[in-house]
């Protein structure tokens, strides 16, 4: 599901500020890109300076320090100009408060940073002050006419030379409230009407009034401004049937016109914006999308906790930070004219970042090279409710998301999307709630009043009744009439439906009761049998949910049913059952009072199932090292590891030459061990995940260097069979066909293929060549 996301990986942290002096809030970090400054992004830090990193080789190459009682207005603006000796780096920076800078001239007094970059080393960094006319909240370089566009919050717009000598200004009033502007090249911007001279820059400037969006377009050729298009949108959607006025919380918009906002309901609506040349069109694309697994923490105002990016076409990327139990940052790339998440990635927590998440997280996410997203992560209000301390115990993060640059929106992509998108999005209760003559709806209150009253023994009664009914009903007797599930799990899923089945399990781990709910092992393990379940259909998690009852034999059973299991999941379990393997063992000669004690599988089982089952490697990497930390914890695991790797290659060739020899397919390797190549795609995980924590924990040398000992030869063998590939890829061309036509059934042949056949059969005979022939020729 993440192949479209890479991992994301930190580019730098900041402290934050708890106390300024300026009682205007602005964002602790921001983060600009220019496209004039490829590879390089510019960072400004409130109360402490500005910083340009090197994307390609994530160090600073300039910094800018100003001061714990400086602000700035919003993110500063970098470019780099070649000289003969090297290059100049320019910063423009607007200020909101400074010790030199008068009250009056707050949020319109901008620094020139200069500094010389000669290799690898800095010159002399120049710096110089420059008052505008108007307030700036944006700083834009173009790239075109090397002009700077200045924007303020009101609307008023100018264009500057590098200097920042004002050569024009245009007056875009919006009074209302300042949520964000846009900046595109003309170029690239297909929602405008084809000219063969484009507009050097597109400027899109957004606000809000009450429940309704305002835009404002501008276009901007060298210094002459003029505006191509004004449009509202409103922001009060139904969704589920009900009316929600809301003020929007994110929002992005991108050069294809596509324009999408979420507000305070977290319902999402995405727009195609077309300008030609006597009017300006707005057409709502797909449906309006409810958004459920989000936290709705502090999730009240613009860029908290929530943001977008437009992509290319109808793709936008969603960060938002996930619910309780297990609270992460998500990054889901997201289809809007489908309305399905085409992919995701998970970022844990940032421990510096942790403390802060009751007062809120803002989120801001910025394109920079193809290929490549910048999130930036900061701590919300640090500034009213920290205390006076000397030092902050905030930090702000800067992350890149690695993307395919070769994202595209179509139908092909978007098919099987929906089991993944269902858990992001919240139950519409006209569709999901069952009718009320649905012999299942009265099934549901019949097993319902039997766990009120304790007596779990009558709901399996009832259920496996209303089971043997149906399915004698539906289908052709059996012994067992029990036995509805088929390899892919069809007869049982037309059976049951997911929502009878989701409502189902709720009986049994509803959160909402008081008290530990009434459970039934047999029912819910006759539905993983049957293959309905699935893991988003419980809250909180199916595996955890099976291991609160203590009902392991079901979790193990899960992972042969079962789909969409979390890594997150998997790997907490295995935790526990390393902690429980830890624990002091109990005298073998006392007395068991406890006789009721539930089941719990081995380490070796479990770990067993899950090195089989199939997983992402990047979620994996993330779920081990958020709950296996600890390299003490990881021996254990290790140890089954470097058992299961020994001798795997070896057993492989055995067991694929007894499939030659009988012309079937044969499982590889039995059931104490799982498939070789799974055993060594999770342990070289497990070790890029804890490397490094291995290596500081000494007990851990001595096995790292047997299973080292036992790969070594391996990857050997695999060099020396690579040789034979060439010689015998015809021959296992010709196996794989056979053992295909016999599970399958051989194709009947043509009466064309029986001539060419036959015609290619009687050359060789002419020729008296066979398939090998050895010749000896003595000079």
């Amino acid at each position: 599901m993440s192949s479209l996301i890479g991992e994301p990986f930190q580019v730098s942290s900041y402290p934050v500020a708890t106390k300024t002096r300026h009682e205007k809030f602005h964002s602790p970090t921001c983060v600009s890109y220019n496209r004039d400054f490829s590879g390089h992004t510019t960072v400004t830090v409130q109360a402490e300076g500005i910083h340009i990193i090197d994307l390609s080789e994530l160090h600073t190459v300039a910094s800018h320090t100003c001061g714990s009682n400086v602000t700035f207005s919003g993110p500063a603006s970098s470019r780099c100009t070649p000289v003969d000796d090297g290059r100049i780096c320019t910063t423009y920076a607007v200020v909101s408060s400074a010790p030199e800078v008068a009250v009056k001239n707050r949020d319109r007094t901008v620094w020139i940073m200069k500094q010389k970059i000669l290799g690898g080393t800095l010159g002399k960094s120049d710096k110089r002050e420059i008052v505008l006319p108007h307030e700036v909240a944006r700083i834009y370089s173009d790239d075109k006419s090397s002009n700077m566009l200045l924007i303020s919050s009101t609307g008023d717009i100018s264009v500057a030379d590098d200097e920042l000598n004002i050569l024009s200004t245009l007056i875009c009033p919006h009074e209302q409230n300042f949520l964000d502007v846009f900046f595109f090249p003309g170029a690239s911007c297909t929602f405008l009407p084809p000219r063969e001279n484009p507009p050097d820059t597109i400027i899109m400037f957004c606000s809000s009034s009450d429940s309704t969006l305002l835009l404002s377009i501008v276009s901007v050729t060298g210094k002459d401004m003029i505006i191509i298009g004004k449009n509202q949108v409103s922001t009060s959607h139904g969704v589920s049937g009900r009316k929600t006025q809301q003020h929007v919380i994110a929002l992005s918009c991108g050069p294809c016109g596509v324009l999408s906002y979420i507000n305070e309901s977290h319902t999402w609506a995405a727009y195609q914006l077309e300008i030609n040349s006597s009017s300006t069109s707005i057409t709502q694309i797909g449906e309006t999308l409810s958004l459920g697994q989000t936290s709705r923490l502090n999730a009240h105002s613009f860029g908290r906790g929530i943001c977008l990016l437009s992509l290319s076409s109808s793709l936008v990327l969603l960060t938002t930070m996930t619910g309780t139990p297990s609270s992460e940052i998500a990054v889901l790339l997201w289809d809007m004219r489908y309305g399905v998440v085409l992919a995701s990635q998970a970022i844990p927590i940032p421990s510096a970042l942790a403390p802060s998440i009751k007062l809120g997280v803002s989120m801001s996410l910025l394109l920079a090279d193809a290929g490549q997203v910048l999130l930036t992560l900061c701590p919300a209000n640090v500034s009213t409710t920290a205390p006076s301390t000397s030092e902050s115990p905030y930090r702000s993060t800067v992350y890149i998301i690695p993307l395919d640059p070769n994202l595209k929106s179509t139908i092909a992509g978007a098919i099987g999307k929906s089991p993944a998108t269902s858990e992001w999005l919240a139950l519409n209760p006209k569709t999901e709630k069952l009718a009320n003559n649905d012999p299942r709806s009265t099934l549901l209150v019949d097993m319902a009043n039997h766990l009120q009253h304790k007596e779990p023994h009558k709901a399996d009664e009832a259920f496996f009744r209303w089971v043997k009914e149906h399915t004698s009903a539906s289908g052709p007797s059996s012994s067992n009439v029990l036995s509805t599930s088929t390899p892919d799990g069809t007869a049982s899923e037309a059976l049951y439906g997911y929502s009878f089945v989701k409502e189902l399990l709720g009986l049994f781990f509803a959160k909402e009761s008081t008290g530990k709910p009434q459970y039934s092992p047999r029912v819910t393990r006759h539905l993983i049998e049957s293959r309905v379940i699935s893991a988003g259909m419980v809250d909180g998690r199916l595996l955890t949910a099976l291991k609160q009852h203590g009902d392991w034999e079901s979790i193990m059973l899960s992972f042969n049913s079962v789909v969409d299991i979390s890594e997150d999941e998997m790997i907490s379990l295995a935790k526990a059952l390393v902690d429980k393997e830890r624990e002091p063992q109990t005298d073998p000669e006392a007395m068991d009072v406890d006789s009721n004690k539930a089941w719990t599988p081995t380490l070796s089982a479990y770990m067993l199932m899950c090195v089989s089952y199939p997983t992402s490697p990047a979620a994996l990497r993330l779920a081990i090292r958020k709950h296996l930390p600890d390299a003490q914890d990881l021996i254990s695991i290790l140890k089954l590891l470097d058992g299961w790797a020994v001798g795997g290659t070896e057993e492989y060739i055995r067991t694929l030459l007894k499939s030659v020899a009988a012309n079937v397919a044969i499982e590889h390797r039995g059931g104490a061990a799982p498939p070789y190549d799974k055993t060594i795609s999770f342990l070289q995980v497990l070790l890029d995940a804890s490397f490094v924590s291995l290596l500081q924990y000494p007990p851990s040398h001595e096995l790292l260097r047997n299973i080292m000992s036992h790969i070594e030869p391996e990857i050997g063998l695999h060099e020396r069979m690579g040789y034979l590939r060439g010689a015998l890829e015809p021959f296992a061309k010709v196996q794989s066909r056979i053992v295909k036509e016999r599970a399958e059934g051989a194709p009947k042949e043509t009466a064309n293929e029986w001539r060419k056949r036959r015609k290619h059969q009687e050359q060789q005979i002419a020729l008296g060549i066979g398939l090998y022939r050895l010749e000896e020729l003595v000079i």
